[in-house]
């Protein structure tokens, strides 16, 4: 049985656990993986298929020690359980790549999804050097989006034979179709609600550009509440509602009409797929590899953050266009970017080289 190490800064119901998950309860064959959670959440195992071989674990305390003691524990933590593979991912696990890369314990595969809200507009140059020292010698990096693998490549400096472009990937349902509504349309997202999603920007542009509308926030996260107390404050909770956090997805986004993108910082979302898996059309921010995403019907919607409100009002006002580009976008994702394609990277991924 072949041995998986995970390693995530959290494993709290995100795009990389949730696509964990659904990728482990999928995978055929026999295999043994190891979950750590630095920050001690373990929300996203609950989405785990009880068939899967999953230990989970926490290691919160590490933060507390030096980086010589954190490199010390990571060691002892790899020799213990002795993967054939160590799976990271993202900045927070970047420690466990450095220790692995110089220990040479298993082979390695680094996942990079993007960026924390601090380096939404700029990648900071230590960062950068540090990640070239980590992710250098054998260790393979996985990307979700094209400008990742620009950024991989041209900053972090990981030659063409370690670098993998894995697009992400969803199941769409065999018939689904939203049923729209002009007299009092529907915007609606789906988001971890963290600040880099900035859906401040979202409530503040349906109250000024939407005001017929109405607003469904689906997602939890560590700043549930703070939003709640925005839209209150604003005296919008008549319109806007937060949903919390949501299991049945294409449920949920069964209610909208226009699915909308709010964040500062994205690279291929797994919301977006979804959303045009639902047959929407989709108001976006300007950010990772949306725009190429989505259907060319819908490439207009995606904007810069100073045109975000004009372009609400040009979607708002164009009915007849949501369900044609809603469909367009349906067929690409199902053509693009569909689970079983995610699942055979998934599976060529962990195989032995």
């Amino acid at each position: 049985m072949t041995v998986l190490l995970h390693v995530f800064s959290t494993f709290t119901l995100g795009g990389p656990q949730i696509r964990f998950a659904q990728l482990v309860n999928a995978l055929p064959g026999h295999h043994q993986h190891v979950v750590i959670s630095l920050d001690g959440r373990l929300d996203a195992a609950a989405r785990l298929a009880a068939h899967v071989h999953v230990t989970c674990l926490t290691l919160p305390e590490l933060k507390s020690f030096t980086l010589p003691e954190r490199l010390t524990r990571i060691h002892r933590t790899l020799r213990e359980y002795q993967p054939e593979v160590l799976m990271t991912y993202n900045w927070g696990a970047i420690e466990w790549a450095l220790c692995n890369r110089f220990s040479r314990l298993c082979r390695g595969v680094h996942w990079e999804d993007g960026f924390n809200p601090d380096e939404a507009t700029r990648l900071y140059p230590r960062r950068n050097l540090f990640r070239r020292l980590a992710l250098g010698g054998r260790t393979e990096v996985v990307v979700p989006s094209h400008i990742l693998m620009q950024i991989a490549s041209q900053q972090w400096r990981i030659p063409p034979a370690r670098l993998h472009y894995f697009p992400n990937g969803i199941e769409t349902p065999a018939h689904l179709a939203p049923a729209f509504s002009v007299k009092q349309p529907t915007l609606i997202t789906l988001a971890s609600l963290r600040k880099e999603k900035n859906l401040p920007r979202l409530i503040d542009t349906v109250a000024a550009h939407a005001p017929d509308s109405r607003l469904l926030i689906g997602g939890d996260g560590p700043l549930l509440t703070e939003l709640e107390s925005y839209v209150s404050k604003h005296h919008l909770n008549h319109q806007i509602r937060l949903a919390g956090r949501i299991d049945d997805v294409w449920g949920f986004l069964a209610q909208g009409d226009i699915f909308c993108l709010s964040s500062d910082t994205e690279q291929m979302p797994l919301s977006v797929l979804e959303a045009m898996g639902a047959g929407l059309p989709v108001l976006a921010t300007d950010v990772g590899d949306v725009k190429s995403m989505l259907s060319a019907a819908n490439q207009p919607f995606v904007v810069q953050p100073a045109s975000y409100g004009r372009a609400m009002t040009q979607l708002l006002a164009a009915p007849d266009q949501w369900q044609p580009i809603g469909q367009a976008n349906r067929l690409k994702v199902r053509q693009e970017y569909s689970f079983q394609t995610m699942l055979n990277n998934f599976c060529r991924l962990i195989s032995p080289p």
